[in-house]
Protein backbone atom coordinates (compact mmCIF):
# COMPACT_ATOMS: atom_id res chain seq x y z
CA UNK A 1 0.00 0.00 0.00
CA UNK A 2 2.77 2.50 0.77
CA UNK A 3 4.37 1.38 -2.56
CA UNK A 4 1.81 2.28 -3.73
CA UNK A 5 1.14 5.36 -2.75
CA UNK A 6 4.51 6.71 -2.81
CA UNK A 7 3.92 5.53 -6.78
CA UNK A 8 1.54 7.46 -7.34
CA UNK A 9 2.75 10.71 -5.52
CA UNK A 10 5.77 10.75 -7.94
CA UNK A 11 3.66 10.19 -10.83
CA UNK A 12 1.86 12.97 -9.82
CA UNK A 13 4.41 14.92 -9.12
CA UNK A 14 6.14 13.87 -12.81
CA UNK A 15 3.10 14.58 -14.83
CA UNK A 16 2.47 17.87 -12.60
CA UNK A 17 5.49 19.29 -13.55
CA UNK A 18 5.38 18.18 -17.27
CA UNK A 19 2.31 20.13 -17.71
CA UNK A 20 3.45 23.68 -15.76
CA UNK A 21 6.28 22.62 -18.39
CA UNK A 22 4.63 22.92 -21.36
CA UNK A 23 2.04 25.67 -20.29
CA UNK A 24 5.12 28.14 -19.77
CA UNK A 25 6.10 27.03 -23.28
CA UNK A 26 2.80 27.93 -24.76
CA UNK A 27 3.05 31.35 -23.60
CA UNK A 28 2.56 33.72 -26.68
CA UNK A 29 2.49 36.98 -28.10
CA UNK A 30 -1.69 36.77 -28.67
CA UNK A 31 -3.46 37.60 -26.49
CA UNK A 32 -5.06 41.66 -25.40
CA UNK A 33 -2.39 43.82 -23.98
CA UNK A 34 -2.16 47.50 -22.23
CA UNK A 35 0.27 50.31 -22.01
CA UNK A 36 0.92 53.15 -20.15
CA UNK A 37 3.70 54.65 -18.25
CA UNK A 38 1.12 57.20 -16.57
CA UNK A 39 0.30 60.93 -16.46
CA UNK A 40 2.88 61.93 -18.02
CA UNK A 41 3.02 59.81 -21.01
CA UNK A 42 2.27 60.53 -24.45
CA UNK A 43 0.60 57.27 -25.42
CA UNK A 44 -1.72 54.86 -23.99
CA UNK A 45 -3.62 51.83 -25.40
CA UNK A 46 -4.69 48.55 -25.55
CA UNK A 47 -3.61 46.13 -28.52
CA UNK A 48 -4.81 43.00 -29.75
CA UNK A 49 -2.61 40.75 -30.98
CA UNK A 50 -4.03 38.13 -33.50
CA UNK A 51 -2.88 35.06 -35.04
CA UNK A 52 -2.36 35.41 -39.22
CA UNK A 53 -2.18 32.44 -41.70
CA UNK A 54 -0.15 30.33 -38.83
CA UNK A 55 1.25 30.56 -35.06
CA UNK A 56 4.15 32.98 -36.46
CA UNK A 57 2.39 35.70 -37.93
CA UNK A 58 -0.32 38.02 -37.23
CA UNK A 59 -1.95 41.27 -36.67
CA UNK A 60 -1.66 44.61 -34.41
CA UNK A 61 -4.84 46.52 -33.89
CA UNK A 62 -4.50 48.99 -31.36
CA UNK A 63 -6.79 51.14 -29.34
CA UNK A 64 -5.79 54.60 -28.52
CA UNK A 65 -7.12 55.64 -24.71
CA UNK A 66 -4.96 58.49 -24.55
CA UNK A 67 -2.55 60.23 -27.19
CA UNK A 68 -1.39 64.05 -27.60
CA UNK A 69 -1.97 64.00 -31.93
CA UNK A 70 0.41 66.98 -32.63
CA UNK A 71 3.29 64.39 -31.65
CA UNK A 72 4.75 68.02 -30.36
CA UNK A 73 5.87 68.46 -34.01
CA UNK A 74 2.17 68.88 -35.62
CA UNK A 75 0.17 72.00 -33.86
CA UNK A 76 -2.64 71.57 -36.42
CA UNK A 77 -3.13 67.69 -35.94
CA UNK A 78 -6.08 67.05 -33.89
CA UNK A 79 -6.74 63.14 -33.83
CA UNK A 80 -4.75 60.17 -34.55
CA UNK A 81 -6.23 57.26 -36.10
CA UNK A 82 -6.37 53.89 -34.50
CA UNK A 83 -3.17 51.93 -35.49
CA UNK A 84 -2.86 48.48 -37.12
CA UNK A 85 -0.10 46.49 -37.81
CA UNK A 86 1.52 43.42 -38.69
CA UNK A 87 3.89 40.91 -36.39
CA UNK A 88 6.00 37.85 -36.82
CA UNK A 89 7.68 35.22 -34.58
CA UNK A 90 11.80 35.97 -34.73
CA UNK A 91 12.22 33.06 -31.59
CA UNK A 92 10.36 31.75 -28.90
CA UNK A 93 9.32 34.81 -26.70
CA UNK A 94 10.93 37.48 -29.34
CA UNK A 95 8.87 39.19 -31.60
CA UNK A 96 9.15 41.58 -34.87
CA UNK A 97 6.26 44.51 -34.59
CA UNK A 98 5.16 47.16 -37.23
CA UNK A 99 2.14 48.99 -37.26
CA UNK A 100 1.15 52.40 -38.95
CA UNK A 101 -1.28 55.66 -37.71
CA UNK A 102 -2.17 58.97 -38.98
CA UNK A 103 -2.25 62.46 -37.85
CA UNK A 104 -5.58 64.10 -39.35
CA UNK A 105 -5.99 67.78 -38.88
CA UNK A 106 -9.66 69.15 -38.42
CA UNK A 107 -11.02 68.85 -41.77
CA UNK A 108 -9.84 65.05 -42.02
CA UNK A 109 -6.85 65.44 -44.08
CA UNK A 110 -3.43 63.88 -43.40
CA UNK A 111 -0.61 65.59 -41.81
CA UNK A 112 1.73 62.48 -41.17
CA UNK A 113 2.47 58.85 -40.98
CA UNK A 114 3.35 57.33 -37.72
CA UNK A 115 5.30 54.34 -38.05
CA UNK A 116 6.49 52.19 -35.55
CA UNK A 117 8.74 49.13 -35.61
CA UNK A 118 11.07 47.32 -33.39
CA UNK A 119 11.03 44.28 -31.18
CA UNK A 120 8.79 43.28 -28.72
CA UNK A 121 10.28 40.13 -26.04
CA UNK A 122 8.17 38.60 -23.19
CA UNK A 123 9.72 39.00 -20.02
CA UNK A 124 7.04 36.54 -18.56
CA UNK A 125 3.70 35.49 -20.06
CA UNK A 126 1.65 38.60 -18.47
CA UNK A 127 4.49 41.07 -19.63
CA UNK A 128 6.35 41.99 -22.55
CA UNK A 129 8.66 44.94 -23.19
CA UNK A 130 8.95 46.58 -27.18
CA UNK A 131 12.22 48.49 -27.79
CA UNK A 132 12.40 50.07 -30.90
CA UNK A 133 11.80 53.27 -33.10
CA UNK A 134 8.41 55.90 -33.55
CA UNK A 135 9.24 57.20 -37.28
CA UNK A 136 7.14 60.21 -38.45
CA UNK A 137 6.62 60.51 -42.59
CA UNK A 138 5.06 63.61 -44.16
CA UNK A 139 2.10 62.42 -46.24
CA UNK A 140 3.63 62.96 -49.25
CA UNK A 141 6.42 60.65 -47.99
CA UNK A 142 6.34 56.88 -48.77
CA UNK A 143 6.75 55.09 -45.31
CA UNK A 144 8.59 51.87 -46.88
CA UNK A 145 11.50 54.02 -48.88
CA UNK A 146 12.10 57.27 -47.33
CA UNK A 147 13.57 58.57 -45.08
CA UNK A 148 11.12 59.91 -41.95
CA UNK A 149 11.44 63.51 -40.81
CA UNK A 150 12.12 62.49 -37.24
CA UNK A 151 12.19 59.30 -35.10
CA UNK A 152 12.10 58.70 -31.71
CA UNK A 153 13.32 55.41 -29.50
CA UNK A 154 11.35 53.89 -27.12
CA UNK A 155 10.99 51.20 -24.63
CA UNK A 156 7.85 50.39 -23.84
CA UNK A 157 6.33 47.83 -21.07
CA UNK A 158 3.12 46.81 -21.84
CA UNK A 159 1.25 43.93 -19.65
CA UNK A 160 -1.58 41.25 -20.39
CA UNK A 161 -4.92 42.24 -19.76
CA UNK A 162 -6.04 39.79 -16.92
CA UNK A 163 -9.67 38.17 -16.16
CA UNK A 164 -11.53 39.58 -14.03
CA UNK A 165 -13.97 36.81 -12.34
CA UNK A 166 -17.18 38.45 -10.76
CA UNK A 167 -18.67 36.04 -7.44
Amino acid sequence: MVRRCVLFIVVALVLGSGVALAQSNNCTIVGTWMHSSGPADMFTWTLVVTPGANATVGQLDYEWVLVNPTLGMFPNAVRTTNPNGVWEKVKQGEYNFTWVAYGLDKDGKVVYVLRPHGTATMTTCGAFNFIGTYDVFLPTQDIWNDPPVGSVPVNEPHWRMPVVVVQ
